[in-house]
């Protein structure tokens, strides 16, 4: 996997995780903050931690953000501050620039200054929940984009004891399977609850039969995951 430099701008609950998570990928991850608290909280789970205004030109001039692979904008909270802070990373030609959105002002704005890639983790983790209340096959769902998602799905019993080959996922669906997830029985537990472990099979083969019960990770298009659910 290749390792990015990446700043985060804004370190909330959501931006101090996802420093974390950059930070544990191996990523190089440069944390900005203008409350010194918050930087002494991170300060050990990312390669360098700043404490700064983000809407002083000046000091993220300073900072050499231009070099980043990403700059991910993480706060929303402050209008001003989201709209100054993307606006001067824009002036210093950051290659790739992802903002956080709370509403659809946000967007507006944000699209005027000529940046598209935007998020919402809140909506993101509402739509997948609320997924997974209406479809018992979801196991949970990832959106990539406003198109697409991964899901982990439980197959129908029809797919059981037939092959990747025969149900053929792409062709019949539209969707590419990237692995099989299965229940084995695990010889070596001591505890009852411990009987029964979760296995990857890996990339699954033409040949790899499914069984029933069998956890299948799929991706494709938001509509095509919803066809497939609601036909088979």
């Amino acid at each position: 996997m290749k390792k990015n430099k990446i700043a985060v701008i804004g370190l909330g609950d959501f931006g101090k995780e996802l420093v974390k998570q950059l930070f544990l990928e191996k990523h190089e991850v440069v944390a900005i903050d203008k409350e010194m608290l918050t930087i002494d909280e991170i300060k050990d789970h990312c390669t360098n931690a700043i404490c700064l205004d983000a809407t002083d030109e000046h000091a993220l001039r300073a900072q050499g953000l231009e070099e980043m692979d990403f700059v991910i904008l993480a706060t929303a909270d402050d209008l001003e501050t989201l709209v100054i802070t993307a606006d001067i990373l824009r002036q210093l030609g950051v290659k790739e620039i992802i903002a956080r959105y709370k509403t659809e002002l946000h967007i507006r704005i944000l699209k005027m200054l000529g940046i598209t890639n935007i998020f919402n983790p809140e909506e993101k983790a509402a739509r997948n929940m609320a997924e997974q209340f209406g479809h018992s096959s979801i196991k949970s769902s990832l959106i990539i984009s406003e198109e697409f998602r991964i899901a982990e799905l439980v197959i129908p019993e029809l797919f059981a004891g037939k092959t990747v080959e025969e149900i053929q996922l792409k062709e019949n669906y539209n969707l590419l399977l990237i692995t099989i997830k299965r229940m084995r029985h695990n010889l070596q537990a001591k505890r009852k609850s411990d009987e029964m472990k979760q296995e990857v099979l890996g990339i699954p083969q033409k040949t790899t039969v499914f069984r029933s019960n069998d956890i299948i990770t799929v991706f494709g298009k938001h509509e095509h995951v919803e066809e497939f659910l609601n036909t088979v």
